[in-house]
């Protein structure tokens, strides 16, 4: 397949991260020199802000992203040992 229909595949969005990383990475170095040469300093201190949490979220949800990922083999592990352990009990009778 191309890169293109891998992208606008369901779930291809992930693929993007790393472009979509260096562009804010771009943006942040960008805006940090403005503001160092001294030019809407105001507007440049908070679009550094904002750059830098954009940087921290798509690293929270990559790792959060790539936990679940890698976990779902162990979950299936865990489910069959959680029924096993449940049918040894019995079911619960009120």
């Amino acid at each position: 397949m191309s890169f293109a229909s891998d992208v606008m595949a369901p779930g291809g969005g992930i693929l993007l991260i790393p472009f979509v990383r260096i562009v804010v990475t771009l943006l942040l170095i960008c805006t940090i020199c403005i503001f160092v040469a001294g030019i809407a300093r105001i507007h440049m201190a908070i679009l550094s802000f904002l750059s830098a949490g954009l940087l921290f979220s798509i690293q929270f949800f990559e790792s959060a992203y790539n936990k679940v990922k890698n976990g779902s083999s162990s979950h299936s592990t865990t489910q069959s040992t959680t029924q096993s352990t449940t049918q040894r009990r019995g079911e619960k009778t009120d």
